[in-house]
């Protein structure tokens, strides 16, 4: 089959710009998530996704779930539907502050919550409606506050923080 040279770069043309298109879609859509390698070994490298957050595989009392790390959010948080999955009861009625404003939920306590292998028990879950099939389960200071972060680059860094040490 013989195209016009015009033609044939205009097909070129849309076929690249295709691709591009794809792959920055593909990409906006499947955020890196980073899981534990080697269980016990207490540290999880988690690479920057491509929309610059960082996610990573965990689990709530055995639940798996994808985390968002929030260094912002004050404390762990999934949506009503997690919640249930994990076999989070009925909480305490609360009301948490977000970027869009203040959310009414409810704050479960006595959670099991793991990421990336590193396992701590005893916190509190927030469960807010508003985050049900927006974003994973956050990530927040109640948990984050018990491991050492270390951010340099485009990885972070959770490890666990060496007994007899502050």
């Amino acid at each position: 089959m013989n195209f016009p040279k015009g033609h044939m770069a205009a097909l070129l043309i849309w076929l690249a710009l295709s691709a591009a298109a794809y792959t920055y879609f593909d990409a906006r859509q499947k955020p890196t998530v980073a899981t534990a390698r080697e269980r016990g070994r207490g540290e999880v490298v988690i690479p920057r996704s491509r929309d610059g957050h960082y996610y990573v595989q965990g689990a709530i009392n055995a639940q798996p779930v994808t985390f968002l790390v929030d260094t912002g959010a004050s404390s762990v948080s999934v949506g009503v539907a997690t919640a249930r999955a994990a076999g989070l009861p009925q909480g305490a009625v609360a009301h948490f502050q977000t970027a869009g404003g203040d959310v009414p939920g409810e704050m479960v306590t006595g959670a099991t919550v793991e990421a990336g292998g590193i396992e701590v028990r005893g916190l509190s879950v927030g469960v807010i409606p508003a985050l049900d099939g927006e974003v994973p389960a956050l990530l927040g200071q109640n948990f984050l506050r018990r491991v050492e972060v270390v951010q340099s680059g485009d990885r972070m860094v959770l490890r666990v923080r060496p007994s007899g040490g502050s």
